[in-house]
């Protein structure tokens, strides 16, 4: 199955959960305060758990922290707690009920707005004009897989990719033309990926991809069919017979023992560099290196 991006939280849901704890903690306080307001079925005082179910049903999938949820689920908790003993208070709710209980509320709506900003800050926020993953989570989504592959020894490799001759197409197309470019690659890209790898448009001309459960040698390979995919199919511009043929350069590296989230994308975009400057349109994979021998190169970039 190829590659496909979804938003992952549903628009509309935070604002219907807010709503309906509002509801809520309103209908607490009428019965509190007024003992002869009751609910015909009950219904009112029963905590709603619209976010709380989705939390339940999505804590599976790698764009959802799970130690986020459980933050989660312990305010919400705690919130339907204090609204429970505000209804058994004998006489009616005290003035520490009242507190408390509007502590927990205001507690659980800050936590629903920080755990809706980390989500659409992280890798699940959505490039609009490729449909891949934003910069804003890479880091993040590479370093768990860095984690997987310390504890159970999953390998992946990291690709970096870029528009051959990027700067003189984007003078020459003008920004329009190019965001179709940009979305006709990523298109390719998915097509081409499998369902569980990653991809990332990163502006500029350039993406970058996650190859799981991949070596360095089958990440190449299939780097290689890509790139030839992207040289001979055209991309063709809305509303008129023109197609503009584009070329990219790719690096691949596989992280090593010892190494850092920079380190990956450094190799990996050393070896992009390199496919580059010998002529554009393949693929180079990063190959460690003396020190000496990386500083010399380090040093040749920034002339």
């Amino acid at each position: 199955m190829a590659l496909r991006y979804t938003s992952v939280l549903p628009n509309d849901l935070l604002l219907r959960d807010i709503k309906a704890h509002m509801d809520w903690f309103e209908a607490v306080l009428r019965q509190s305060f007024f003992s002869n307001a009751t609910a015909a079925d009950g219904g009112e005082f029963t905590i709603p758990t619209i976010f709380a179910k989705w939390c339940a049903d999505n804590t599976h999938r790698d764009s959802v922290d799970e130690a986020a949820v459980e933050q989660m689920r312990q305010v919400h908790d705690a919130l339907a707690e204090t609204g429970a003993d505000c209804l058994r208070a004998e006489g009616g709710m005290t003035q520490e009920n009242y507190t408390a209980l509007t502590q927990c509320m205001d507690a659980y709506i800050k936590q629903l707005q920080k755990f809706s900003e980390d989500l659409a800050g992280s890798n699940f926020s959505i490039d609009t004009v490729t449909g891949l993953r934003s910069a804003a989570g890479m880091k993040n989504e590479i370093a768990r897989e860095l984690d997987r592959r310390d504890r159970k020894s999953d390998v992946f490799c990291v690709c970096a990719l870029s528009i051959d001759g990027h700067k003189a197409l984007a003078e020459s197309r003008g920004e329009r033309r190019m965001k179709e470019v940009y979305a006709h690659i990523a298109e390719l890209l998915m097509d081409s990926l499998r369902s569980y790898d990653d991809g990332y448009y990163l502006g500029e001309g350039e993406y970058l991809l996650c190859l799981k459960h991949a070596e360095l040698l089958d990440a190449c390979t299939v780097m290689d069919r890509i790139c030839a995919r992207i040289a001979t199919t055209p991309a063709h511009m809305s509303g008129t017979d023109e197609s503009v043929s584009v070329t990219i350069s790719c690096g691949v590296a596989e992280p090593v023992p010892g190494d850092k989230i920079d380190d990956i994308f450094a190799n990996a975009a050393r070896a992009m560099k390199e496919a580059q400057e010998e002529g554009g349109n393949q693929v180079m994979d990063w190959k460690e290196k003396s020190a000496l021998q990386q500083y010399a190169e380090d040093a040749a970039i920034f002339d």
